[in-house]
């Protein structure tokens, strides 16, 4: 490393003489100069980790990625950092065998995702927001701008940094690996900065829509990880600084451009299910939250068992979807029955209670209570 330093060294003097007139071509020289300088940061990648060679999850990511780069290739998406010229790279993804929560790109559209985020993650939509969020770094060109911004304080390593980008030096120039190694640990361990952190996640909200997955996954990853202050000097966080208005940013994306915040599509958040079980030698549907049977529903003239009880898991998933406060939720001590803003979610009858050995009033009362942590617990989950 020592000669590698040297000549990082001898490079810095020269380039800053000349650093001006590369600042100025920016713009003009976005592509095939960071696709040069990608590679030799993909190849000090290369030698730093081990890569999975795991068919399933490397076909899982690659097919995610693809159909992202297919949408970051052809449509424009305004940047708030970087630039929004569409510049088609060929992206490629490959996964770190490393247990932290991370993920990085280089310039050229090398994307990286670690072992650990992808146990972290919950969902495909989950993914595939971490992945459109590297790919809006690449496609805005976010590495250019930054190092460009750095320059213009006068930073050598910047300045030099910019240069070789946008000189178009030959690969097998030594400079141009040791400026590989360079982009190589400012995308790992320095990151962009929190301006283009959040044009990453905008972007990624566009991508991951347009590709046919759900934008609300990028908004319960990083919910979750916002709840882990263990990853503050580890993995994601110390690349992708998180906060309370980073996450309120990514919910106001979501609702200007009208997406539904249905925590329940992405995550393994607890839902209510219907399972039939056997009472009395008959099979009866019942409601089933956290594990625990709330409402077992009797047949009517008009409805089956199975009816009702899939009827009142969808009000009730409605209900936490929208989040409510306690004091929304009411009991009808008398003739049985959940309420939350005015609305039943399940009007329990003596022959319902009949089904599970109790009265209405103490069904209703104890499905209430259930519900009522459940809502709890998610109401902390999604406060920063």
């Amino acid at each position: 490393m020592k000669i590698v330093h040297i000549t990082l060294l001898a490079i810095l003097g020269v380039m800053a003489l000349v650093a001006p007139s590369w600042a100025a071509k920016v713009d003009a020289d976005l592509g095939d100069n960071e696709v040069k300088m990608g590679e030799q940061a993909a190849a000090e990648v290369a030698k730093e980790y081990k890569f999975s060679d795991n068919a399933a999850d490397l076909k899982r990511l690659r097919d995610m990625g693809a159909k992202i780069a297919e949408v970051a290739n052809k449509t424009e998406v305004k940047s708030v950092y970087g630039s929004s010229k569409v510049t088609p790279f060929k992206y490629t993804f490959d996964i770190v065998e490393d247990k932290d929560i991370n993920a990085f790109s280089v310039p050229g559209g090398h994307i990286y995702v670690y072992r650990g985020l992808l146990n972290f993650v919950q969902s495909d939509h989950e993914l595939a927001g971490v992945v459109a969020h590297e790919v809006t770094h690449a496609a805005h060109h976010h590495m250019v701008y930054l190092l460009k911004k750095q320059a213009s304080l006068n930073n050598q390593l910047a300045i030099a940094l910019l240069a070789t980008m946008l000189s178009g030096a030959k690969s097998a120039d030594v400079n141009n690996v040791v400026m590989g190694v360079q982009l190589f640990q400012i995308a790992k361990l320095n990151g962009y900065g929190m301006q283009a952190e959040r044009d990453a996640d905008y972007g990624a909200v566009t991508y991951t829509r347009d590709a046919g997955y759900n934008p609300v996954g990028l908004l319960t990853f990083m919910e979750r990880l916002a709840k882990r202050p263990e990853l503050v000097d580890l993995g994601i966080y110390r690349s992708h600084p998180l906060d309370a208005d980073r996450v309120a940013a990514a919910k106001n994306v979501l609702t200007s451009m009208k997406i539904p915040i249905n925590r329940r599509l992405t995550t393994n958040a607890i839902s209510a299910e219907v399972k039939t079980d056997s009472v009395n030698g008959a099979n009866i549907a019942g409601v089933y939250l956290d594990g625990k049977l709330i409402y077992r529903p009797a047949a009517t003239s008009t409805k089956t068992s199975q009816q009702k009880a899939d009827e009142a898991a969808v009000r009730i998933n409605n209900a936490l979807d929208k989040g409510f406060q306690m004091y929304e939720m009411s009991v009808d001590p008398l003739i049985g029955g959940v309420v939350v803003r005015g609305e039943p979610l399940m009007v329990v009858s003596k022959a319902d209670a009949d089904l599970m050995n109790s009265t209405p009033a103490d069904v209703s009362k104890s499905a209430a209570a259930a519900i009522r942590d459940v809502g709890w617990r998610q109401m902390v989950d999604t406060i920063h």
